[in-house]
């Protein structure tokens, strides 16, 4: 044995894979093979000193490590990691453990642990990344350690309303936030968590690497907000222990959105139920009503007038039992995405004149007074007829339920230098309160008693604004403050400007743009006469004819076209109802 001072033996440091270097009094005695290639050092074994050492340390290390060897009164650290230089210039990392051997000397082992850093950083990214995944999840995310709030996510603080201090605060209570009466269950399975730990259950249990899992656990619950309010909440939790440490982790979901459809669903069952008994109610009346007089014996005079009027009911409801299916299949045609509007230019006003005149059933049952507001220049509009009538008739059908005897305001003006239309609908009904505001449009929501609907005719009137590209709100100033509907359309063509009227149009739709917006006295004249022409010759459009006619009798400010309009609806009126009475 070639020893140096004893214990060491140069031979056998010099066989060691790792650079190993000697401290005599805090300076460099001997530096075996390995350490002497790494530092790039060459001759005797003892030619290295300190200062050769520092410059193998990156140049932001220096100082410090010369600090820490120069300081004798504190001993060198028993591990440390410093930043290197490779020979080609790059940078690694290096730990140094010194182990004490005598009070003269130590032993210094140097490990490149570069490798070992970059997992290391590369651990601390994915655990970066993790964390930021975790507190940006809307579900609540927990981890509770020997009974006491250790972690806790984003959405947990937003959601309970609690501050980040006061959780800390209260972080050894951690049924703080738990309902009153799932509390008991809480805090029974912590205890039970941290009794098994203490007693030493876990610690005879047989398992690998002192870590120990138990299944995950499912229960419902319901969490306390601070403002009073509660979460129903789906947990997910797993206990685990390592070493002396209880865990539980574990995921809560906010089953709110879930109540809420259970709830939608059966409340649009209970409404399905209410609406079509009422109708189908109503048949079942006037047929047993009719049967009997038929029993008792009644005459013909009498048969003929109750035919009339049970065929009449008959129509009413069927009517009703009809708009309900045709609701239904458009809700499914919005939601498989097939709900379409075929838009054509079109004058709005007799559209919206349309859809007034089927109230009048409706305004003497519920007697509401009417006040309607709208220029005899034409709105042109892209639209579809069909579609547009269907969903003012919602919104103008559900001012006046809600209101009774009340006022109902319809207006119609244009805005924006002529390229908005703007339709209000103001009431003096039952109101909505500013909490159910947020709801409005949505499917199978009702906000009042006297509802008899399913909550479907502002969803769809929504949803045709929205594909004529224009804009829908309501606003109510809370209970019994009436609402005020507000519906804007894009003007395609100004009111009072002449339009240029394209290839490829019917020949029926450029007549109605000649006879409503044509600002020359000949071109009404022709446009009328060819409209009344074809609504009597031919079985083509009648009704839009007679629209279109009947907006004309209303508006046209020369009393020669609107005679002559009036003549022609005359006549196509008369047969119209002859053909339908023939039928």
């Amino acid at each position: 044995m070639n020893s140096l001072d004893p214990p060491f033996d140069r031979d056998f440091l010099d066989k060691i894979p790792a650079g190993i270097i000697v401290l005599k009094d805090r300076r460099i005695y001997y530096a075996n093979t390995k350490a002497r290639t790494d530092l790039n050092v060459s001759g005797t074994p003892k030619a290295l000193s300190i200062d050769q050492f520092v410059e193998f340390l990156a140049p932001s290390e220096r100082d410090k490590f010369t600090r820490v060897v120069a300081n004798t009164d504190s001993p060198l650290p028993k591990e440390s990691e410093w930043q290197a230089l490779l020979p080609d210039g790059t940078t690694t990392w290096i730990q140094v453990r010194v182990s004490p051997i005598d009070k003269h000397y130590e032993l210094v082992l140097i490990r490149h642990i570069g490798k070992l850093m970059q997992i290391r950083a590369d651990l601390d990214a994915t655990q970066k990344q993790y964390h930021d995944l975790f507190s940006k999840s809307p579900n609540f995310l927990f981890i509770f350690k020997n009974g006491c709030i250790d972690y806790y996510n984003r959405a947990f603080v937003e959601k309970l309303g609690y501050s980040e201090q006061e959780i800390e605060e209260k972080k050894c209570l951690p049924t703080f936030f738990v309902s009153p009466e799932h509390r008991a269950k809480i805090a029974a399975y912590l205890l039970e968590t941290k009794r098994d730990l203490f007693t030493g259950k876990i610690n005879n249990a047989n398992s690998i690497d002192r870590q120990l899992f138990f299944p995950d656990q499912t229960t419902e619950l319901e969490l306390l907000c601070k403002d009073g309010n509660r979460i129903p909440v789906m947990a997910n939790v797993r206990k685990l222990y390592i070493e002396n440490t209880a865990i539980v982790q574990g995921i809560m979901v906010d089953l709110t959105p879930v109540k809420q459809l259970t709830d939608l669903k059966f409340d649009f069952l209970t409404l399905s139920q209410h609406t079509l008994r009422t109708p189908i109610s109503n048949l079942r009346g006037h047929l047993d009503f009719y049967s009997s007089r038929i029993i008792e014996g009644i005459t013909d005079e009498e048969k003929d007038s109750l035919e009339l009027s049970m065929l009449s009911a008959f129509g009413r409801n069927l009517s009703q039992l009809e708009t309900i299916v045709n609701d239904l299949s458009d809700i499914a045609a919005v939601r498989m995405g097939k709900f379409k509007c075929n838009l054509a230019l079109e004058d709005f006003v007799p559209i919206l004149q349309q859809a007034i005149d089927g109230l009048e059933f409706i305004l003497k049952r519920y007697r509401v007074h009417l006040i309607i507001e709208y220029p005899s220049t034409p709105f042109i509009i892209n639209v579809d007829r069909i579609r547009m009538l269907q969903a003012l008739r919602n919104i103008f059908e559900n001012a006046i339920r809600f209101t009774g005897h009340g006022t109902v305001e319809i207006a119609l003006i244009s805005m924006s230098e002529n390229k908005i239309a703007r339709l209000t609908c103001k009431d003096t009904g039952v109101g909505i309160n500013n909490e159910d505001l947020r709801y409005i449009g949505e499917p199978f929501m009702t906000f009042h008693p006297s509802a008899s609907q399913l909550g479907l005719g502002v969803f769809l009137a929504k949803q045709v604004i929205s594909d004529h590209g224009g804009s829908f709100r309501i606003e109510s100033n809370g209970f019994n403050q009436g609402s005020l509907v507000t519906i804007e359309l894009p003007l395609s063509i100004p009111p009072d400007q002449e339009p240029e009227y394209s290839e490829g149009v019917s020949q029926i739709t450029e007549l109605i743009r000649q006879a409503n917006t044509s600002q020359n006295y000949v071109k009404r004249i022709d446009a009328v006469q060819q409209l009344g022409k074809i609504g009597l010759e031919t079985e083509e459009e009648p009704q839009k004819i007679l629209t279109v006619l009947e907006h004309i009798i209303l508006h046209d400010p020369d009393r020669t076209i609107r005679n002559l309009a009036s003549n022609f609806y005359s006549k196509i009126k008369s047969q119209t109802e002859e053909e339908v009475s023939s039928i």
